[in-house]
């Protein structure tokens, strides 16, 4: 994932398994701007989240 400081446009590359599905602050290490990464949410947890409940009987 490449991310882009908004104020300088200093770019950032960060790998998704850093983020662990929890959001992610840091500082900009050419202006200090605060960069904010929001929560990511996994296909697969969105796709099971959808999936139709099936009654049998």
């Amino acid at each position: 994932m490449i991310i882009f400081c908004e104020e300088c446009g200093e770019r950032y590359i960060i790998e998704p398994e850093d983020l662990k599905g929890s959001a992610m602050i840091f500082i900009c290490r050419s202006c200090n701007d605060i960069i904010k990464i929001p929560a990511q949410r996994h296909a697969s947890d969105h796709h099971k989240e959808e999936e139709p409940q099936s009654d049998k009987v």
